[in-house]
């Protein structure tokens, strides 16, 4: 096998891991606030010093608890299709790619010819037009379609292309 490196997320992979590790967080935070809302909604002074109506202690619960099962879902699911890395194995003619699970990354096998199209992605949000104090984002990035794929994979153009001329060949 000679497996030729040609894409590493470097960077921006410890970003999306440490985002998806506070995703974690944040759904073990949002589990427990739910399970004490439903137990003791309305019992402070500040929420009149009496217990809500189970329903709707039940209904606060469970959308504070759905915040946070939402963004681990969607972390999660994102992680599926972000690519971590790229090798060509130029005897097999495939390519080898890593996605990221929430431990780890799993591993693909992929011919060439499932490879269907790829389209470039600028990434930029600009609000500083409206608000000087507000957000600018620049995060490019390439989406590829594969064959037998429901979604595009994501690599990150800011990530490093380690074989330019391969890379351009394959995306």
């Amino acid at each position: 096998m000679t497996r030729i490196p040609v894409f590493r997320a470097g960077s921006q992979l410890v970003k999306v891991r440490f985002i998806m590790l506070l995703s974690l967080a944040t759904l073990v935070g949002s589990t427990y606030a739910g399970v004490n809302l439903v137990q003791h909604f309305g019992q402070s002074l500040g929420d009149g010093g009496v217990l809500k109506p189970l329903p709707e202690r039940i209904a606060l619960g469970a959308f504070v608890f759905s915040l946070g099962a939402v963004f681990a879902g969607s972390m999660w699911l994102y992680g599926k299709f972000y690519v971590a890395s790229i090798d060509f194995d130029s005897r097999e003619q495939k390519l080898y790619l890593n996605t990221v699970e929430f431990f780890g990354t799993k591993r693909h096998a992929i011919e060439l010819s499932n490879i269907l199209d790829s389209s470039e992605h600028a990434g930029q949000l600009d609000l500083t037009a409206f608000d000087p104090s507000s957000i600018s984002v620049n995060a490019p990035w390439k989406s590829v379609r594969l064959k037998g794929w429901k979604w595009s994979l994501i690599i990150d153009a800011q990530g490093k292309i380690l074989h330019q001329e391969l890379f351009e060949k394959l995306f």
